[in-house]
Protein backbone atom coordinates (compact mmCIF):
# COMPACT_ATOMS: atom_id res chain seq x y z
CA UNK A 1 0.00 0.00 0.00
CA UNK A 2 1.26 3.45 -0.90
CA UNK A 3 0.02 6.82 0.32
CA UNK A 4 0.24 9.67 -2.20
CA UNK A 5 2.20 8.03 -5.02
CA UNK A 6 3.53 11.39 -6.18
CA UNK A 7 5.02 11.83 -9.62
CA UNK A 8 8.11 9.60 -9.73
CA UNK A 9 6.95 6.14 -10.82
CA UNK A 10 10.48 4.90 -11.70
CA UNK A 11 11.68 5.45 -8.12
CA UNK A 12 8.66 3.61 -6.78
CA UNK A 13 9.21 0.70 -9.18
CA UNK A 14 12.86 0.50 -8.03
CA UNK A 15 11.81 0.43 -4.37
CA UNK A 16 9.18 -2.25 -5.02
CA UNK A 17 11.79 -4.38 -6.77
CA UNK A 18 14.57 -3.74 -4.24
CA UNK A 19 12.40 -4.69 -1.26
CA UNK A 20 10.53 -7.42 -3.15
CA UNK A 21 7.15 -5.78 -2.51
CA UNK A 22 3.85 -5.92 -4.34
CA UNK A 23 1.60 -2.90 -4.59
CA UNK A 24 -2.08 -3.55 -3.92
CA UNK A 25 -3.46 -0.05 -3.26
CA UNK A 26 -2.69 3.65 -3.50
CA UNK A 27 -4.40 6.02 -1.09
CA UNK A 28 -4.45 9.62 -2.32
CA UNK A 29 -4.99 12.28 0.34
CA UNK A 30 -5.97 14.74 -2.40
CA UNK A 31 -5.92 15.17 -6.15
CA UNK A 32 -3.02 17.54 -6.83
CA UNK A 33 -0.61 16.61 -9.58
CA UNK A 34 2.37 16.10 -7.23
CA UNK A 35 0.40 13.50 -5.29
CA UNK A 36 -1.29 11.45 -8.04
CA UNK A 37 0.68 11.65 -11.31
CA UNK A 38 2.43 8.28 -10.89
CA UNK A 39 -0.75 6.44 -9.89
CA UNK A 40 -1.91 5.59 -13.41
CA UNK A 41 1.43 4.11 -14.47
CA UNK A 42 1.71 2.19 -11.20
CA UNK A 43 -1.83 0.86 -11.56
CA UNK A 44 -1.19 -0.25 -15.16
CA UNK A 45 1.90 -2.20 -14.09
CA UNK A 46 0.68 -3.65 -10.79
CA UNK A 47 -3.11 -3.64 -10.86
CA UNK A 48 -3.12 -1.67 -7.60
CA UNK A 49 -6.40 0.01 -6.72
CA UNK A 50 -6.57 3.81 -6.40
CA UNK A 51 -8.59 5.51 -3.64
CA UNK A 52 -9.43 9.21 -3.37
CA UNK A 53 -12.29 11.35 -2.07
CA UNK A 54 -14.96 11.82 -4.73
CA UNK A 55 -14.87 15.62 -4.28
CA UNK A 56 -11.37 15.56 -5.82
CA UNK A 57 -12.39 13.58 -8.90
CA UNK A 58 -12.45 16.85 -10.88
CA UNK A 59 -8.73 17.31 -10.13
CA UNK A 60 -8.02 13.78 -11.34
CA UNK A 61 -10.03 14.40 -14.50
CA UNK A 62 -8.13 17.63 -15.16
CA UNK A 63 -4.67 16.06 -14.64
CA UNK A 64 -3.52 16.57 -18.26
CA UNK A 65 -4.26 20.31 -18.04
CA UNK A 66 -2.47 20.62 -14.71
CA UNK A 67 0.56 18.86 -16.19
CA UNK A 68 0.62 21.26 -19.16
CA UNK A 69 0.19 24.27 -16.87
CA UNK A 70 3.18 23.16 -14.79
CA UNK A 71 5.22 22.29 -17.91
CA UNK A 72 5.33 18.61 -16.95
CA UNK A 73 4.93 15.66 -19.29
CA UNK A 74 1.21 15.18 -19.90
CA UNK A 75 -0.28 12.25 -18.03
CA UNK A 76 -3.72 10.79 -18.62
CA UNK A 77 -6.06 10.67 -15.63
CA UNK A 78 -5.93 7.38 -13.76
CA UNK A 79 -9.12 5.40 -13.27
CA UNK A 80 -10.19 5.67 -9.65
CA UNK A 81 -11.29 2.36 -8.16
CA UNK A 82 -13.00 3.55 -5.00
CA UNK A 83 -13.87 6.68 -3.12
CA UNK A 84 -13.04 7.11 0.55
CA UNK A 85 -15.94 6.84 2.97
CA UNK A 86 -15.04 9.43 5.63
CA UNK A 87 -15.69 8.38 9.17
CA UNK A 88 -15.44 4.71 8.23
CA UNK A 89 -12.46 2.45 8.60
CA UNK A 90 -10.63 1.38 5.44
CA UNK A 91 -8.84 -1.97 5.51
CA UNK A 92 -5.98 -2.69 3.13
CA UNK A 93 -4.51 -6.11 3.86
CA UNK A 94 -3.73 -6.15 7.58
CA UNK A 95 -3.68 -2.34 7.84
CA UNK A 96 -6.67 -0.34 9.04
CA UNK A 97 -7.08 3.37 8.41
CA UNK A 98 -9.53 5.89 9.75
CA UNK A 99 -10.45 8.32 6.96
CA UNK A 100 -10.78 11.87 8.29
CA UNK A 101 -12.27 14.56 6.03
CA UNK A 102 -10.12 17.69 5.94
CA UNK A 103 -11.30 19.85 3.04
CA UNK A 104 -9.65 23.21 2.47
CA UNK A 105 -6.41 22.52 0.62
CA UNK A 106 -8.68 20.79 -1.88
CA UNK A 107 -12.42 20.08 -1.59
CA UNK A 108 -11.78 16.36 -1.12
CA UNK A 109 -8.77 16.47 1.16
CA UNK A 110 -8.50 13.65 3.68
CA UNK A 111 -6.12 12.56 6.40
CA UNK A 112 -5.51 8.90 7.15
CA UNK A 113 -4.95 7.67 10.68
CA UNK A 114 -3.29 4.33 11.25
CA UNK A 115 -2.54 3.63 14.91
CA UNK A 116 -0.21 6.34 16.17
CA UNK A 117 0.44 7.69 12.66
CA UNK A 118 -1.50 10.44 10.89
CA UNK A 119 -0.89 10.90 7.16
CA UNK A 120 -2.01 14.45 6.44
CA UNK A 121 -1.06 15.03 2.80
CA UNK A 122 -0.94 18.80 2.35
CA UNK A 123 -3.47 19.67 5.06
CA UNK A 124 -0.85 20.34 7.73
CA UNK A 125 2.92 20.73 7.73
CA UNK A 126 5.54 21.12 10.43
CA UNK A 127 4.82 24.67 11.68
CA UNK A 128 2.66 25.47 8.67
CA UNK A 129 -0.52 24.53 6.80
CA UNK A 130 -1.41 23.65 3.23
CA UNK A 131 -1.82 26.43 0.73
CA UNK A 132 -5.31 27.48 -0.22
CA UNK A 133 -4.66 29.76 -3.20
CA UNK A 134 -4.99 26.99 -5.81
CA UNK A 135 -8.33 26.18 -7.49
CA UNK A 136 -10.67 24.56 -4.98
CA UNK A 137 -8.70 25.81 -1.97
CA UNK A 138 -10.47 27.57 0.89
CA UNK A 139 -8.53 28.96 3.87
CA UNK A 140 -11.50 29.18 6.27
CA UNK A 141 -12.52 25.63 5.43
CA UNK A 142 -8.95 24.35 5.92
CA UNK A 143 -8.68 26.01 9.33
CA UNK A 144 -12.07 24.59 10.34
CA UNK A 145 -10.97 21.11 9.20
CA UNK A 146 -7.75 21.29 11.21
CA UNK A 147 -9.37 22.71 14.34
CA UNK A 148 -12.44 20.45 14.35
CA UNK A 149 -11.09 17.22 12.89
CA UNK A 150 -7.38 17.06 13.75
CA UNK A 151 -6.64 19.10 16.88
CA UNK A 152 -9.00 17.07 19.12
CA UNK A 153 -6.98 13.92 18.31
CA UNK A 154 -4.24 12.54 20.55
CA UNK A 155 -1.29 14.96 20.64
CA UNK A 156 1.19 12.07 20.51
CA UNK A 157 0.14 11.20 16.95
CA UNK A 158 3.06 11.31 14.54
CA UNK A 159 2.23 13.55 11.59
CA UNK A 160 3.51 12.56 8.17
CA UNK A 161 2.91 15.37 5.68
CA UNK A 162 3.26 15.36 1.93
CA UNK A 163 6.28 17.67 2.11
CA UNK A 164 8.86 18.35 4.80
CA UNK A 165 9.72 16.76 8.12
CA UNK A 166 7.48 14.70 10.36
CA UNK A 167 6.05 16.29 13.48
CA UNK A 168 3.59 15.45 16.24
CA UNK A 169 0.13 16.82 16.67
CA UNK A 170 1.17 18.24 20.06
CA UNK A 171 4.04 20.15 18.46
CA UNK A 172 1.67 21.64 15.92
CA UNK A 173 -0.92 22.50 18.59
CA UNK A 174 1.67 24.34 20.66
CA UNK A 175 4.05 25.84 18.07
CA UNK A 176 2.35 26.15 14.69
CA UNK A 177 1.74 29.90 14.18
CA UNK A 178 -1.34 29.21 12.02
CA UNK A 179 -2.97 27.36 14.89
CA UNK A 180 -2.43 30.01 17.58
CA UNK A 181 -5.69 30.98 19.25
CA UNK A 182 -7.23 34.01 17.60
Amino acid sequence: MLIDPGDDAPSIFRALEEYELTLDAMLCTHGHVDHITASGELKAATGARIFIHERDQWLVDDLPNHCRYLNLPTVEPPVIDAYFQPGKELSIGSMNFEVIETPGHTPGGVCLRMGEHLFVGDTLFHLSIGRTDLPGGNYDQLMRSIRQNLLPLDGALIIHSGHGPDSTLETEKSRNPFLAER
